[in-house]
């Protein structure tokens, strides 16, 4: 596009069919703000078909226009410059209708013909540079989550992303005795190399996958002949790898590609804390989930951490003190300003920060927060507003609480009263899984075949009468449920053969 308007110079005619990525991506509000300056007219033919996608997402943008060829959005796209045109930055917009084919797209052309025959919206910009998806400013107005990079107000004085392994396969697994097998397997065969390097100048380690899985970390201590450390049973952490999938990870900063600020967080295995997660910036759809240990980052979406408590700010601390055995206050996670911002909202009313981080939690969940801000949520961190009275606010607190009671020890809830189990063999059963499934809805295909109301546990054990409900809580695109079935199983990493 850059090449092209600076080819045509102050006139002419540009038409391309492309990826239709920048038209509603976040990292590409420069691009069209470009666009809109120096085109009098830009006409977009949007026909869908990003299948980057999940779910019922991913049925609405319906078939891949160039087949097997394309997973991207595509989009036809005219850009006029005119300079005898008054107008600037005129864009008419015209989408296909959610779920078509691909050959029902094809044939909406053939019956358009042209741009001249379409039928059009005129977008209008907006100060964020967006033509779709639209934020709703009254957003700015609330305090932000985060207070990193900027001069306002925020709740929390730190955040951080989830943690990014570059070798999950390696560096988790729901096995102590599997993980430490591997992390030894990677320590041993990284010291042999740089040994190896050390008796040959010359000596280039193989990078075998089904040996050890080598990013940058390797890369620069091979280049200065250090050694990997001994494994480290107390580096050996509790995590959450998906949303309600337990696991352990490995968490040595030599290899885990990207720590981020999570040794603030959870200094040590003793650590307690509890972090609300919230989706990054540049999300498709919004989630958040509450956890007590370390998350990954593709736990949600582009994984944001805010922690209640900062305990790593204590144990930096306390080597410099001297310990007379008073009972130390754990750091807080939230600024100076967070709770009197709060306070001032409901005058001698009392409010706590547990209140705060609870309230928060609430909020987020609100399904009216959600509907109202959903562009916003997309394309920025989470801003959060002070209900009317405090009534509200402590009803928002009390839902928190729950949630988060319900979301970190969903293990221990109540079984559902009308499920049923059924076993399918005579004598004593097997519990172990391979691989859960749904069981099937007869004459219907793909997800549409998926009775969600039986699940086949294994060979000897079916669980009947699972609630439809179950499936309307959803977490980064998918319900508890539809985590468990997925994950729960036995894997094996392509890559390197590694059984979890």
């Amino acid at each position: 596009y850059r090449w092209a308007s600076d080819r045509i110079g102050d006139k002419g005619i540009i038409g391309f069919v492309t990826n239709a990525g920048w038209i509603d991506s976040n990292s590409a509000d420069g691009m069209r703000k470009c666009l809109a300056e120096e085109f009098s007219a830009i006409y977009v033919y949007h026909l869908k078909g990003n299948q980057r996608t999940s779910g019922e997402r991913s049925r609405q943008e319906g078939g891949k226009v160039f087949g097997e060829g394309s997973r991207a959005p595509v989009a036809i796209v005219f850009l006029v410059k005119n300079p005898a045109s008054a107008e600037r930055g005129k864009i008419y917009f015209h989408a296909v209708d959610d779920y078509l084919t691909r050959d029902e797209k094809l044939a909406c052309l053939r019956k358009d013909r042209s741009m001249a025959y379409t039928q059009t919206n005129v977008i209008v910009p907006d100060a964020h540079g967006d033509w779709l998806n639209q934020r709703d400013d009254s957003y700015a107005k609330f305090m932000r989550v985060d207070g990193k990079k900027t001069s306002e107000s925020s709740f929390f004085r730190n955040h951080s992303r989830g943690i990014a392994t570059g070798r999950d396969a390696w560096s988790y697994n729901t096995s102590k005795k599997v993980l430490q097998a591997n992390i030894q397997k990677s320590i041993d065969y990284f010291n042999d190399c740089v040994n190896k390097s050390l008796l040959a100048e010359d000596f280039i380690p193989n990078k075998d996958d089904t040996k050890i899985k080598w990013n940058e970390m390797q890369d620069g201590a091979f280049k200065k002949k250090e050694f990997a450390k001994d494994f480290d049973h107390k580096k050996v952490r509790n995590t959450l790898y998906r949303p309600f999938i337990h696991s352990f990870v490995y968490f040595d900063r030599f290899w885990v590609l990207r720590q981020y600020q999570m040794p603030q967080i959870f200094p040590t295995r003793a650590s307690q804390n509890l972090v609300i997660c919230s989706s990054g910036v540049g999300s498709k759809e919004y989630s958040c989930l509450m956890v007590d240990h370390i998350p990954c980052l593709d736990f949600l979406e582009k994984t944001q951490c805010f922690p209640r408590w900062l305990p790593g700010e204590q144990t930096k601390g306390a080597e410099d003190t001297l310990d007379f055995g008073e009972q130390s206050v754990m750091p807080s996670g939230f600024s100076p300003e967070a709770l009197p911002h709060f306070q001032a909202a409901y005058p001698g009313k009392p409010i706590t920060e547990d209140d705060l981080f609870y309230y928060i939690y609430g909020i987020l969940h609100s399904e009216d927060y959600r509907m109202r801000y959903a562009n916003n949520l997309m394309k920025e961190l989470p801003r959060i507003p002070r209900v009317a009275t405090y009534e509200q606010f402590m009803a928002f607190v009390e839902a928190g609480q729950e949630l988060a009671r319900l979301h970190m020890h969903f293990e221990d809830v109540a079984p559902y009263a009308g499920v049923k189990f059924e076993y399918t063999k005579v004598g004593q059963p097997s519990y172990r899984v391979t691989q859960m499934k749904w069981g099937k809805i007869k004459g219907k295909t793909g997800n549409a075949a998926k009775d969600k109301t039986t699940l086949i546990y294994n060979d000897w054990i079916t669980v009947k009468n699972i609630p439809l409900e179950a499936q309307e809580y959803v977490v980064n695109k998918k319900s508890a449920l539809d985590w468990v079935v997925e994950r729960a199983c036995v894997s094996i990493d392509k890559a390197s053969g590694i059984v979890n």
